[in-house]
């Protein structure tokens, strides 16, 4: 039985209200708490953060609490992982072998239900002190009596205000189980471990919950009743769903959303259209063509995907033969090569950028819904007239930048961008062939945050430019970036650190002068400055300083935590590339003195 009944609000309501609930009905609690139950290598971390990713974007604030961080770290503290992959664990990581999971090692269940205490504390701090919408106690939670503690503590701190949601993830079919062990084995618990001890050790553990593990059943439902519990049975990573007693938007989300994922090896490409000729004159939305230059990449850009499908190819073939753990993946059987779909928006310099696509190998669309955003009166204004002519609508959209919505007919906000691309992302999600859209830098800007988890700033301030293209690839334990950029030069794509240019912020700044908002161009603190008295140069030039540092870092965050853009003066999270570049020289140094050194010894 699917049930995905969804509340009364409307979307609109919800998004204004996604960190706030004075908008929302009495009745509609945007507050929820999700259970995850199931054995171990069930993917059931992986179906959290494919939710938690999906919420995040759709702006609900959403964090997941993993109990095996807690048991690992005395101290749990954040990874310093920049890109969503393997989680690098501190140096206080705490192992624990199969008999600690044992049920009859009592010491040790003492000690995972202290732990579980801790963790579900934390969540509920979050969802109760710090804005939270969503909670993801990410555990076994095999037994009934476990999910029993959890609904009395959840109702009884939560008061009523927070529904909950149990996730359990059943599998069944054996060969996914052990792709699922295998990649366990490169986890926090095992790397370091001898490969052939470590699985042995990770089945013994598994035998241990196998023992004690109690589904979620009519009996179960029954007796907790009274409560409104919720929950979602996933069986074989989407191939079945059972709900049960859904109710509520969120709630609702969720299933909606586990509905439409897979787990199948394919690309996600994403770039601008070519530089077109609005582009070069600065101007704000308009239908124009492409410049001599957007034509040149509009030219090659074929060649660039089709040369990358070859390569995705040939890894996929060598998937079927090569059986090494290293490059297990969830499905390595003989399959068909994917189709590759091309998805563009209605507008002209977006389908003039796709024109030398062969037809025969890519089906192209086009979709209204990726428009570039609709800047209403001021479209096919340049920014720098709205900055100049329209100074309390720029300040406006400086102080709002997620919210502002562009007056005139049609004037849209971020958060309607994103309400607009939500049954894009639910398609991306649910295709398993390949797709490359080409759309516009706000579109483009929203779909990269969606993927690789990006906080609300990074949503309206990551400097997405023309000639950059991204390769999104799913992976078994999130996602893969790659960055090429064209060289109008050499008429090729060259790629590019994901991580430098993920760190980047639009090009753009103001100033208050005299407690009078100015809008202040790059140009114009470049310019001469004879004219200008000493305090305002000291200020244009301190904030000229701050435009310099736009090229950051991540902060380091734990599994549970959009990215950011570091604190400029935080130098300790991250190195640039030009601080890269100068160890690689100095290293290079070292090594031509060492080897001179040897010859030295030798000639005497």
């Amino acid at each position: 039985m699917i049930s995905t009944s969804t509340s009364s609000a409307s979307l609109s309501s919800v998004f204004s209200s996604a960190t706030s609930t004075s908008d929302v009905a009495p009745a509609e609690s945007l507050k929820l708490v999700i259970v995850c139950v199931g054995l171990p290598a069930r993917g059931k971390s992986y179906i959290t953060k494919k939710l938690q990713r999906y919420f995040n974007w759709s702006q609900f604030n959403t964090k997941i609490f993993n109990v095996g961080n807690t048991r690992r770290q005395k101290h749990a503290g954040p990874s310093d992982y920049p890109i969503l992959g393997p989680t690098t664990m501190p140096a206080t990581t705490t192992m624990h072998n199969a008999n600690f999971f044992d049920a009859s090692n009592k010491r040790s269940f003492t000690l995972r239900e202290k732990w579980a205490r801790e963790t579900l504390d934390r969540l509920l701090d979050f969802l109760l002190y710090e804005e939270g919408n969503v909670g993801i106690f990410d555990a076994t939670n095999t037994t009934k009596q476990r999910r029993r503690w959890i609904i009395e503590t959840v109702t009884q701190r939560m008061r009523g205000s927070a529904k909950i949601l149990f996730l359990e993830s059943i599998c069944t079919d054996n060969e996914l189980i052990e792709k699922n062990i295998h990649l366990k084995l490169m986890g926090p618990d095992y790397r370091k471990m001898d490969r052939n001890l470590a699985l042995e050790d990770f089945r013994k553990r598994l035998h241990n919950y196998e023992q004690v593990y109690e589904t979620i059943d009519e009996d179960e439902e029954a007796e907790n009743e009274v409560y409104g519990i919720q929950y979602v049975k996933i069986v074989n990573a989407g191939k079945k769903l059972v709900s049960y007693n859904i109710s509520g938007y969120l709630s609702s989300q969720c299933v909606f959303f586990l509905l439409n994922f897979n787990l199948s090896d394919r690309q996600i490409w994403l770039t601008t259209n070519g530089e077109s000729q609005d582009n070069v004159e600065h101007i704000q939305g308009g239908d124009s063509g492409l410049s001599s230059k957007g034509w040149k990449f509009a030219k090659a850009l074929p060649k660039f995907i089709g040369k990358k499908r070859q390569e995705f190819k040939l890894r996929q073939l060598n998937k079927q033969f090569i059986k090494d753990a290293e490059f297990a993946c969830f499905h390595d059987r003989p399959q068909m090569e994917p189709k590759f779909n091309v998805w563009t928006s209605t507008l002209e310099r977006t389908n003039e950028t796709v024109r030398f696509f062969p037809r025969n190998e890519y089906h192209l669309k086009a979709f209204k819904m990726l428009n570039d955003m609709c800047y209403g009166s001021f479209d096919s204004t340049a920014e720098v007239e709205i900055r100049d002519n329209h100074i309390d609508d720029y300040r406006n959209m400086m102080q709002n930048k997620l919210s502002y919505r562009f007056p005139g007919l049609g004037g849209e906000s971020h958060l309607d961008v994103i309400a607009r691309l939500r049954p894009i992302i639910v398609e991306l999600e649910r295709l398993k062939d390949h797709v490359l859209i080409v759309s516009h830098r706000v579109i483009i800007r929203v779909l990269i945050c969606y993927f690789m988890n990006l906080s609300k700033e990074m949503l309206t301030e990551l400097d997405v430019q023309h000639d950059y293209v991204y390769c999104i690839e799913p992976k078994p334990y999130g996602l893969d970036l790659k960055i090429w950029q064209y060289d109008e030069v050499t008429d090729d794509f060259y790629e590019v650190d994901e991580i430098e240019l993920m760190q980047r912020k639009r090009r753009r700044a103001s100033l208050s002068v005299d407690n009078h908002y100015k809008p202040v161009l790059r140009s114009e603190l470049d310019a001469s400055t004879e004219d200008v008295d000493e305090d305002t140069l000291t200020e244009q030039q301190s904030n000229q300083m701050d435009i310099k540092q736009y090229q950051k870092v991540f902060c380091e965050r734990s599994d549970s935590q959009c990215y950011e853009f570091a604190d400029s003066n935080d130098t300790g999270s991250g190195t640039s590339q030009l601080d890269r570049e100068v160890k690689k020289i100095m290293a290079n140094q070292e090594l031509v003195k060492e080897i001179c050194k040897q010859f030295a010894l030798k000639a005497q």
